[in-house]
């Protein structure tokens, strides 16, 4: 196996998971442009990533890559007063080595961006006074866990950003966001990055307060008018709609847990919508040396039982972040036909530095619907669904090491075990990856 070299990556409790870098130096915080104040914020991010037995593309029986991926981000934060500021952020992308070309990735490039706009936005906090605030342009948008909301941040060019208008609504007892936009497509050859035509999203995200758990409840609609979706009825449009609820707490700090449902129903085509998405955790964390936490989880993604029947059963996952370690770290899998049985490890060593072991069991939810990969593209599919539902299990380590404040250096390796699903369609080689990555806010 080739050696992982160097990466970097924002990092959150465990893995990859959004989250601001540190601190920038003061010099360049509050800096005068005239009357207004400028924040100058900016971080570098490195990763090698050995691949073989798939590609970022998904599972591929004797596919193999060793590439560098680099990323700048700087970030210029211009306060117009005490509640209005514009936001701006450049992302340049870069991968080097990699088998895999621009001609490869007929939709976002996940590998590389040259320099191009990553956000710009206009917000305005407490409009007139009132517990509303106003943001619109090109944004950022995850909530909770970001299993069904997030911006995919571990893949070099980032999966989700929007073009937007979103309206925030704050008071003692809760708040709610409502924005609608579309996702950008993140496109090496044109500039700047231009929001996909299709689909446009709507949504109604809040949570309570003062409850104890963080309890969240929203819809969200995605609607394509081309004409151009194509059911197993026929063709036509796509007006989905999802409701949910997210929740997350603790008890007596050494307990944790986290549920999340969402129901889709709508029209797929000439289709008509009818998916479930399901998540439920849980987890303790010992009192000794340290700090064991052992936790399981279960993830269901409804399939369509019958690819004739006018009826699509297939969850598609929302606008998850489903590039971070959800469904195993090496994305083979997502949030669409699948039953997946987690186990974990974590392991806490010192305050520096954490462990993590993750063990993933793999099943189709229906055995006549088709294994998904990220982006919802069919990796392999038996329509007789004689092939049965076992796809396999995953086993996930992870270093995460942080020597001195805002450098962090965690090195990776996952290996997929493929079951009899992957044998009977087709070779059903063993995958295994891995990776290095170190972070650092330069500014």
């Amino acid at each position: 196996m080739a050696l992982c070299a160097f990466a970097a990556v924002y990092a959150g409790e465990d893995f990859p998971q959004e989250r601001p870098a540190s601190t920038p130096r003061k010099a360049l915080k509050e800096i005068a442009v005239g009357p207004f104040r400028l924040d100058l914020t900016g971080d570098l991010r490195l990763r090698d990533e050995y691949e073989d037995g798939f590609d970022v593309r998904g599972y591929r029986t004797g596919a193999s890559d060793n590439f560098l991926l680099s990323r700048v981000m700087v970030n210029f934060d211009l306060k117009l007063d005490a509640n209005r500021h514009i936001y701006f952020q450049l992302r340049d992308a870069h991968a080097f080595g990699s088998n895999l070309g621009r001609a490869d990735f007929k939709k976002s490039n996940p590998l590389e961006d040259v320099l191009d706009i990553r956000q710009a936005y206009l917000e305005w906090r407490r409009v007139g006074g009132s517990p509303v605030d106003v943001k619109i342009g090109r944004q950022q948008i995850s909530y909770g866990d970001q299993r069904v909301f997030g911006p995919g941040l571990w893949g070099n060019t980032g999966r989700y950003a929007w073009d937007a208008a979103k309206v925030h609504f704050d008071s003692s007892d809760f708040w709610a966001d409502m924005w609608a936009g579309r996702p950008i497509e993140n496109r090496p050859e044109r500039w700047p990055n231009r929001a996909f035509p299709a689909p446009t999203a709507l949504v109604l995200y809040g949570g309570l307060k003062e409850i104890g758990p963080r309890l969240d409840f929203f819809y969200a609609g995605r609607f394509d008018r081309r004409g151009i979706t194509e059911g197993e009825s026929g063709r036509g449009d796509l007006e989905a709609h999802a409701v949910g609820f997210q929740l997350q707490g603790k008890v007596r700090e050494r307990f944790d847990y986290t549920a999340t449902g969402v129901r889709q129903f709508g029209r797929y085509g000439e289709d008509r919508i009818q998916a479930f998405g399901l998540n439920a955790g849980a987890g303790i964390t010992l009192p000794v040396t340290w700090s064991p936490r052992v936790a399981g989880q279960y993830t269901w993604g409804s399939g369509d039982r019958d690819p004739a029947d006018g009826r699509h059963g297939t969850f598609d996952g929302v606008f998850g972040g489903a590039d971070i370690n959800f469904y195993g770290d090496l994305n083979l899998f997502y949030w669409a036909n699948l039953q997946d049985y987690e186990w974990d490890l974590h392991l806490r060593p010192a305050e520096s530095l954490r462990l993590a072991l993750e063990h993933h069991t793999y099943r189709l939810d229906q055995a006549r619907d088709a294994w998904y990969s990220t982006s919802l593209a069919t990796v392999r599919r038996d329509v007789t669904g004689l092939s049965g539902k076992a796809l396999g299990h995953e086993l996930n380590f992870r270093l995460t090491w942080q020597p001195r404040k805002g450098l962090e250096i965690m090195p990776g390796w996952g290996h997929f075990f493929p079951g009899p699903f992957a044998k009977v369609n087709g070779a059903g080689q063993a995958a295994t990856g891995c990776f290095l990555q170190v972070s650092w806010p330069f500014i």
